[in-house]
């Protein structure tokens, strides 16, 4: 992985995980939402909730049968594309959906440029302060690994060899919208592998760089890397 400034590590953490899981039946909505937002590229996944309904009813998930979507924004505009999609979707509702955002605690250079191409610059004093605030309570990160799939048997050997002992294999789509994609020569709707991979965090930087070597963007796998802080963990 290529040396990094300090001031590339603070925009790299300036960025967010966004989840959102809605009801099935609105999947096709949360992504016209997401493609009208200009979200330059994002997953979905079909999931079944597991608890029981009497408490996800108290949730406001009624419905067990799930769409999720995972995408990468700018900090700064993560706040007003919450509120814009709980307008949108009418998350407030109950039986609709919930939305949470998520610190990035890596990323890899290509979707930071892909991210980047679009953000504003954030306040330097507050990205430092965050990334002071994460270098000194996270103990732990997930990286979340998307390939094409059929490629999850290699990346798991890669990643066992540069440390990690384990990981979770989603299956799901890479979605863009059209103009982004022939932009950057993304496919639209590519059949995609999620692997979720909870790791030390001091083991996080190899792993990642080992994953993006042999398994990155211009390789067949296609991959993209991210990680996420994990601040509390048990049965690991």
């Amino acid at each position: 992985m290529q040396n990094l400034s300090v001031e590339d590590i603070q925009k790299r953490q300036s960025f967010r995980c966004l989840i959102i899981i809605v009801d099935s039946k609105m999947r096709d909505r949360l992504a016209e939402f997401l493609n009208d937002s200009g979200i330059p590229i994002y997953y979905q996944m079909h999931g079944v909730g597991t608890v029981s309904s009497d408490f996800l009813n108290l949730c406001g998930l009624g419905d067990p049968h799930k769409s999720i979507a995972i995408c990468f924004v700018p900090r700064e505009r993560t706040k007003i594309l919450l509120a814009e999609m709980n307008q949108a979707l009418q998350l407030h509702k109950k039986g609709t959906g919930i939305a949470v955002s998520i610190p990035l605690g890596g990323m890899q250079g290509w979707l930071y440029k892909l991210l980047g191409s679009t953000a504003e610059e954030s306040a330097m004093e507050d990205l430092k302060k965050e990334g002071k605030k994460m270098s000194e309570t996270i103990t732990h990160a997930m990286i979340l690994v998307t390939i094409n799939q059929g490629y999850s048997d290699d990346v798991m050997y890669t990643a066992r060899a540069a440390g990690a002992t384990g990981g979770t294999i989603l299956k799901g789509l890479k979605c863009s919208p059209a103009e982004v994609a022939k932009r950057f020569g993304i496919p639209i709707q590519e059949e995609q592998e999620v692997i979720a991979i909870v790791v030390p965090k001091d083991k996080k930087t190899e792993i990642m760089a080992a994953i993006s070597k042999d398994h990155g963007i211009t390789t067949p796998a296609h991959g993209i890397t991210v990680s996420l802080p994990v601040d509390a963990i048990m049965g690991l």
